[in-house]
């Protein structure tokens, strides 16, 4: 029954990922660890396959509808690429505890990001502070197991970005540098592929519906609320999970 909860709840966050541009590790992760398992050695490889796959048809979704600004997500998915390996490399020798308390962290300034003022839409986006921003996030992002974008989403979102322009450039950078992130872990992953099969396909088809409602039918308003109660939502139950007892 746990386990049916937890596919069930992963393959509605993709709804939401797919939504946002983000890929859903930012929620898979946290899920995945209700059954236990590794971190560094399961949890992680199966939350960045996900993300890749996720991003990937969110991204399908949005490069129909037209949103994507290509010269935008293709800079930002080669510095985030190039970073994301470091991270992986990182979280192999760092405490399995501090990686979480980092997650929830991470959590928190996304949230005061979203929530500190109401960002004004420019249309003069600065590439060059995003990239700059990206470096960063994106190593400290694979070192979570959770890719780049949904640290990156709100800082563009702050920086002046539209919900629909930087959820757009994230579905199509989160995929190469999801992927990079997972490639460190590959020699020692222990995976139950058959097992995670059905929740991957699943949720991409999930991610594609979310991406399909985001980028045509969605205000901008509800994407960013959408985001902040997710990340709010998950951030509770993990810090109950390590903390509460």
């Amino acid at each position: 029954m746990t386990d049916a909860l937890v596919n069930t709840a992963i393959v509605a966050a993709s709804v939401v990922s797919g939504m946002l541009g983000i890929g859903v590790a930012f929620a898979a992760l946290p899920l995945l660890s209700l059954g236990g398992g590794d971190l560094v050695n399961e949890l992680q490889p199966v939350a960045l396959f996900l993300n890749a796959v996720t991003a990937l048809f969110s991204a399908v979704a949005y490069g129909r509808a037209g949103q994507i600004e290509w010269r935008s997500a293709g800079w930002i998915s080669l510095v985030a690429t190039a970073m994301a390996p470091l991270g992986s490399l990182a979280a192999r020798t760092t405490n399995v505890g501090a990686l979480w308390s980092a997650y929830l962290g991470a959590v928190l300034v996304v949230l005061v990001l979203t929530f500190a003022r109401p960002p004004a839409l420019t249309t003069k986006r600065d590439l060059g502070a995003v990239l700059i921003a990206t470096a960063p996030i994106s190593l400290f992002s694979a070192m979570l197991g959770v890719g780049p974008g949904f640290l990156l989403v709100p800082i563009m979102l702050f920086m002046g970005w539209s919900a629909r322009a930087a959820a757009a450039a994230n579905a199509v950078a989160v995929v190469p540098s999801s992927l990079a992130a997972l490639a460190p872990h590959l020699p020692s992953a222990d995976v139950d592929v058959a097992y995670y099969a059905p929740i991957v396909a699943l949720s991409a088809v999930a991610s594609l519906a979310g991406g399909q409602l985001a980028s045509r039918r969605m205000p901008e308003r509800g994407l960013r609320l959408l985001f902040a109660i997710a990340l709010a939502g998950l951030a509770a139950y993990k810090a109950i999970s390590l903390y509460g007892s």
